[in-house]
Order: C-alpha cells, then structure tokens, then sequence
C-alpha cells in the first residue's frame, strides 16, 4: 500500500479530491500520475488511477454522445429498496434467471453476448423491494475497458451486492477465475474484508471519526493527520470492523469497494452439474452458493432469503403517533442500524426534531428509547417529534 508519497504529489490528490469537473479530474489525475514516485509501493496506485482516468475519459465522451442521443444506455437509476447486479461470463442465464424472477422480459438466446446493455427488472421478497440489473457479459478484458468493461464494473461498483452466476454443466474453474480476476482488478471485493472505510462528505464542520470500528495500528489523531495532507477538511470517516492506516489510504485513493455476494451455480438440470458443485464449493470458500435451474425452478425460491442474509437487511415497520397498526411497507436497512437512521430514511425533519421514540420488538413493547438505539429485524418504531 502507498505510504510516504511526497508533499508535492499529496497536494495534487487534494486538488483531485477537490475538483468537480470531469476534464479538470482528467487533467489532475494526469498531473499526479506524471509526479507520483514510480516504485513497488505505488505500483497498485498507479494502475489503479490510470483505469480511474480511462473510466471518467469514457464518461466524458458518453456525455458528448448524449448531447446527440436521448441518453446513456449504461445509465441506471436506482429504484426499489436494494440494487443487485446481474453478473457472469456469456450464456451462463443471467436474461433467463431476469426473467424468472421478475417482470422483465429480456432476449434470451443461446448465441453468445446476446445482452449488450443493462437490462432491468423488479423482484419483491417478504417486504424487501430489489432492483434486478443483468449485465452484460463480463470476459477476460473487461477491467481493461474490453466489452464495455469499465461501464459494467461502474455499475457493479454503485450496486449494494452483486450475484455472481456460473453454468455448473462446464468447467467452473476457468469461469471463476475469469470473473475473480477481473474483479480483482477492478478492486471490487466480494469477500468481506476484516475492516473497511467509507470517507463520506460533510457540508460543514472538521473532520470526524466514528461507525463502529476500531483502528489497530494507529490513532484517531493520525487518521485526521492523514486526511488533511490530501486536502479533506469536513468529512466523516465511518470505520467499519479493524481497520488498519492501509485501509485509511485505500479509502482516499478510492482504490477497494466490497460488494456483498452470492454465487448461483445454474443449470443443475444438465449433465455434469451435480459433479461441478462440488467444484464451486471449494472454489468460492466462504461465498453462499445457491444451486438452480431457471429452466425447472430449482432453486430459485430461496435467492431472496439468501440476499437477504448476506446483505445483512433489516425490515423495520414504522408507526405513526395514535395509529393502531404500522405501515405495512417497511423500511429496508443494513443491521447495526439505529433509531437516528430510521428517522432519517423517513425525512430529515423527524431527525431534526426528533424527541423520543417508542419501539415495539422482542419483549419491548412501547419502549421509550432515543436515536442510538440499535433496530432490530420486524420491529415497530414510533417517533415522536418536538
């Protein structure tokens, strides 16, 4: 990991850091790769703000093009409580897995990279609303631009976890290394780190510290130190496990993103398929794997349940004051989650005049509790405002 770089390339992240505008970000990453010391401790870095550069250089040109078109393509929105990216090498049935599972009525074709742009779909389960995208296919290439690469893995990047799909009638250890190196380099993990960090931005205010966490080989004063060399000032810095300085600086250089991940090994209607699970076992290690066939079914009852549990969701059902039942829509929140962020999710003003609350959980029934009191899955909050 980078450590030490010179004041002068330090200065000229923070300009980076600081610039809005796309051409300026280019010119700047440039900039800074041209005074960055070439040497083993930087090698990551530099590749990884060189693919930084070819990413915001394809997105600048995909803005001219929509100066002529209606709109990008690789554009998508998010919608429903949760987006899950659609991701695998060509006909391994990402379109029919779409199509099983929601309203999306994708082509599906046994001819290979039929699927030449996202495709989107809705997916409801017990109270969770998910947002569906099937990717195009990813191939050896694809971190390097190959494909439309660095769109797909952009779009995995803003996606909250990711469903990694291999056909089980072939060889699964070629299509897994394929997809893990990619993503590799891509810095994309999908298996939960020991600690990460999120920098997120403040309107006001100095630098803050907090989520949870804990450093280990280092202070809170360090990491502030740290920070305001590359030029941030107001930020809030949520840690997340054991986080090490090297995490800190992964986080600056926005060089490592988790996404939380299933495997489904499909077709295990096909010959060969019950052999190949083994294989993906062993391949994927901790990684939940889900065996289907969205040709018969298999399966496939059980994806829902299965994000659920990895994406660590909460459904917390909310109650307005002398109402006798709670809104039958919950609100969809990672665990850890508190009474602050249920307030917040519902609007900025019940947080702002925020009171107390009630919950009803468990054994608690009506308790009167404040904003850091943690939520836990099914339970009944009421906010009571100033």
């Amino acid at each position: 990991m980078v450590t030490n770089l010179p004041d002068k390339a330090k200065s000229k992240w923070a300009e980076v850091v600081a610039a809005r505008d796309v051409e300026d970000k280019i010119r700047l990453m440039k900039e800074f790769l041209s005074i960055c010391p070439k040497h083993k401790g930087t090698a990551k870095l530099i590749i990884n703000v060189k693919r930084k550069v070819s990413a915001l250089e394809e997105e600048l040109e995909a803005r001219k093009r929509r100066r002529k078109t209606a709109r990008d393509l690789f554009a998508v929105e998010k919608a429903g409580d949760v987006q899950i990216a659609i991701a695998g090498l060509t006909n391994v049935g990402k379109s029919s897995l779409l199509s099983a599972l929601t309203n999306a009525r994708p082509l599906i074709s046994n001819t290979p990279y039929t699927t030449t742009l996202p495709v989107v779909g809705a997916f409801h389960y017990d109270g969770v609303d998910f947002q569906l995208v099937e990717l195009p296919a990813l191939m050896e290439g694809s971190s390097e631009g190959k494909g439309h690469g660095l769109k797909v893995m952009n779009i995995i990047r803003n996606a909250d976890g990711l469903i990694l799909m291999i056909d089980a009638s072939k060889d699964p250890v070629k299509q897994w290394q394929i997809l893990t190196e990619e993503l590799e380099n891509s810095r994309i993990l999908i298996k939960k780190p020991r600690g990460h960090v999120e920098i997120l931005r403040k309107p006001t205010g100095a630098i803050t510290i907090g989520g949870g966490g804990r450093l280990i080989d280092c202070s809170f004063e360090e990491v502030k130190e740290l920070l305001a060399g590359y030029g941030f000032k107001s930020v809030f810095v949520k840690l997340i496990g054991e986080v090490y300085m090297d995490d800190v600086e992964d986080a600056i250089f926005g060089m490592s993103t988790y996404k939380p991940t299933i495997v489904l090994a499909n077709k295990m209607d096909l010959p060969g398929s019950r052999e190949n699970l083994d294989v993906v076992l062993k391949l994927v290690g901790e990684l939940k794997v889900v065996p289907v066939s969205c040709t018969t079914g298999v399966g496939l009852s059980i994806i829902g349940k299965t994000l659920i549990e990895t994406l660590e969701l909460i459904r917390v059902y909310t109650k307005p004051v002398g109402s006798i039942k709670p809104d039958p829509k919950p609100i969809v929140l990672r665990r850890g989650a508190t009474v602050s962020d249920v307030a917040k999710s519902i609007h900025r003003e019940l947080y702002e005049r925020f009171k107390y609350a009630r919950i009803w959980s468990g054994n608690a029934r009506g308790l009167r509790v404040g904003l850091n009191y943690p939520v836990e899955d099914g339970c009944i909050v009421e906010i009571h405002v100033k």
